[in-house]
């Protein structure tokens, strides 16, 4: 399993970690804002070398995961290199992840818009969150994902497994869930 984490040291990834917890055999491929001079390599390295399961996660667009620097516009996965994918299972996990995902016609496990901290709660209609209740929302979600990834759960049934959790009472975390794929 390889998981490729655009970390951009801020609030909106700062729970992704959760996700490889307790994984002894997750190669994690972390890509910082100061690795502008060799993430590509390594990233492309990482995407052509894992078989089984391949996790993208971090910040995105419907162009793909973004490098860890808004600024710059780059891409870690993108057009170019998403047909050095072997991998079996995708899960991707980045704002808009299933529409790239749909575009290039990729299987498995996705999300949409994601909430992640109190301007994007504002920008969707939700004016009233707290960064710490979204903060607990994204820690549940990565804390589910972990536990789907360490019972061996597939990720053809992700979109089920994870979206049965939803509090209904939670506006944002049901705007969140409803969001999640699988193709």
């Amino acid at each position: 399993m390889t998981i490729i984490y655009s970390n951009f040291w801020d609030v909106d990834t700062s729970s992704m970690p959760l996700l490889w917890r307790n994984l002894p055999n997750a190669n994690v491929v972390e890509i910082t804002p100061d690795m502008i001079d060799v993430y590509e390599d390594i990233v492309d390295n990482a995407i052509s070398q894992e078989e089984d399961t391949i996790i993208f996660c971090g910040h995105g667009t419907r162009n793909g995961l973004l490098f860890p620097d808004f600024s710059r516009g780059i891409y870690l996965l993108h057009e170019n290199n998403i047909n050095l994918i072997k991998a079996r299972n995708i899960v991707g996990i980045w704002c808009y992840a299933s529409s790239f995902a749909s575009f290039y016609n990729l299987h498995g496990f996705f999300t949409s818009m994601f909430i992640s901290n109190v301007n994007e709660a504002y920008d969707n209609g939700f004016y009233n969150a707290s960064q710490d209740d979204i903060n607990r929302i994204s820690e549940s979600f990565f804390a589910r994902a972990n536990e789907l990834l360490i019972s061996n759960e597939p990720v053809n049934q992700w979109q089920i497994l994870i979206g049965c959790q939803v509090d209904l009472d939670d506006e944002i975390q049901t705007f969140n869930y409803q969001g999640l794929v699988n193709f």
